[in-house]
């Protein structure tokens, strides 16, 4: 009877929910989501990621006529293509070779005898992110979950790592 929202017809389950706590909650949010900046600011790995995906996107809508590739786009390019070759290409046909262009113009002819090889030299985790999720296919989900669950990102940031190292050979 005494309730002060009975004038505004507010039942008392909807007056705990009422908006007096939404700002509370809001300042939360904006509060992580500064946090979560922070950490990307402060991890250029991640930044890194992002910055290659982005670079693979601004690629493939530039076609195979685009004149000057930059260090992100040629990164990402050489990631793909040493994903697509993993993923085409078996472990048993040792003689199959893939022609890399490095960053100073030279090709390198890596056969997957030699890839096999450097992915077996991986560290664990990151060997096991290239055999399940890449060569044979496995969702990024099921990695995760198989790997002890470890994070999207984590995953993420291991196999651009170990492309990285295979793209270096």
């Amino acid at each position: 009877m005494w309730d002060h929202n009975a004038a505004q017809g507010i039942t008392p389950q909807q007056a705990n929910q009422r908006a007096v706590n939404r700002p509370r909650a809001e300042a939360d949010v904006r509060d992580e989501r500064d946090e979560i900046e922070g950490q990307e600011a402060e991890n250029p790995a991640l930044d890194a990621l992002t910055a290659d995906d982005a670079a693979y996107a601004a690629l493939g809508a530039r076609g195979a006529g685009a004149t000057a590739l930059t260090e992100a786009m040629r990164r990402a390019q050489t990631r793909a293509l040493i994903r697509e070759f993993l993923r085409a290409v078996p472990r048993g046909e040792e003689s199959a070779v893939l022609p890399l262009v490095r960053a100073d113009g030279v090709t390198r002819q890596l056969t997957r005898a030699q890839l096999t090889y450097a992915i077996d030299r991986l560290r664990p985790r990151q060997r096991q992110i290239v055999r399940l999720g890449i060569e044979e296919r496995w969702p990024r989900q099921k990695v995760c979950a198989y790997l002890r669950g470890i994070s999207m990102k984590t995953l993420e940031r291991d196999q651009a790592e170990a492309l990285d190292i295979l793209a270096q050979l």
